[in-house]
C-alpha cells in the first residue's frame, strides 16, 4: 500500500470520525435542550400548583375571619344598643382567646374607645385621625391590614336613629395559611435560583433551625 493512499484513507477515517463526533454532539445538545425546557415547564406547573393552593388557604382563611366577625358582631350589637359596658368589655376579652385575633376596637358614633384591646386606644379614649376611616364604613367591610398577614373587618352597628357604633377587628390570616399548608407542599419559585428546586416548608423549617444552633 502506497504511502499516498494510507493517507487518503486515514484522512477519511479522520473524517468519518469528526462527522460520528459531531452528529453525537448534535444529538446530546438536543437532547439536553429538551430535558432543559421539560424542566422549566414542570418548574412553572409546580409554581402554579403552589400558588393555587396558597389562593385556596387566603380564600379560606379571609372566609373564617368574616364568619367571626360576623358572629362577634352580631353577639355585641345588643350589649352596645343597651349600653352594657362591663359586658362588653367581658366580650372583647372573651373574643381575644382566639389566637388568630390580632386586636378589636369597639367605637360610638362619633369616634370614642367604648371597648379595646389595645390599652394605649382606651387611655386616650379616642380613634386616631389615620384611622377614622372605621368610621365611614355603611356596611361590612374587608381589606388588608396594614401589618403582614393581617386582614382587618370594619362594620357599624346599627341601630333605630342610624349607626350607634362601629366595630373594627384584625384577624391573623397569615398563620391561618401556613397552619393549612402541608410540610411538602412548595412555597413557589420565589427565592429559588434558575433550575433550583422549590422548597418545601419543611426544608424551610429545617434550614430555621440550623440558623438558631
Amino acid at each position: 500500500m502506497s504511502k499516498k493512499r494510507f493517507g487518503y484513507e486515514l484522512l477519511i477515517i479522520l473524517l468519518l470520525v469528526l462527522v460520528a463526533a459531531g452528529i453525537w454532539m448534535w444529538k446530546d445538545r438536543e437532547a439536553q435542550t429538551a430535558l432543559d425546557e421539560a424542566e422549566q415547564v414542570r418548574q412553572q406547573e409546580v409554581a402554579t400548583l403552589a400558588s393555587s393552593g396558597a389562593d385556596w388557604a387566603g380564600a379560606l382563611a379571609t372566609s373564617e375571619a368574616m364568619a367571626t366577625f360576623r358572629a362577634f358582631a352580631a353577639g355585641v350589637q345588643p350589649l352596645i344598643l343597651n349600653g352594657q359596658a362591663e359586658s362588653l368589655d367581658q366580650a372583647v376579652g372573651s373574643l381575644l382567646e382566639l389566637p388568630e385575633v390580632a386586636f378589636v376596637h369597639v367605637l360610638d358614633a362619633d369616634g370614642t374607645v367604648l371597648a379595646s384591646s389595645d390599652r394605649k386606644l382606651t387611655t386616650t379614649g379616642t380613634l386616631p385621625e389615620a384611622d377614622r376611616w372605621v368610621l365611614e364604613t355603611s356596611d361590612v367591610l374587608d381589606r388588608e391590614g396594614e401589618e403582614t398577614g393581617i386582614r382587618e373587618m370594619a362594620a357599624p352597628v346599627v341601630g333605630a336613629a342610624g349607626p350607634s357604633a362601629y366595630l373594627w377587628m384584625g384577624y391573623d390570616v397569615g398563620s391561618l395559611i401556613e397552619q393549612s399548608r402541608p410540610g411538602d407542599w412548595p412555597r413557589g419559585t420565589a427565592g429559588a435560583a434558575p433550575g433550583e428546586e422549590p422548597k418545601t416548608e419543611a426544608e424551610f423549617e429545617a434550614e430555621a433551625e440550623a440558623e438558631t444552633q
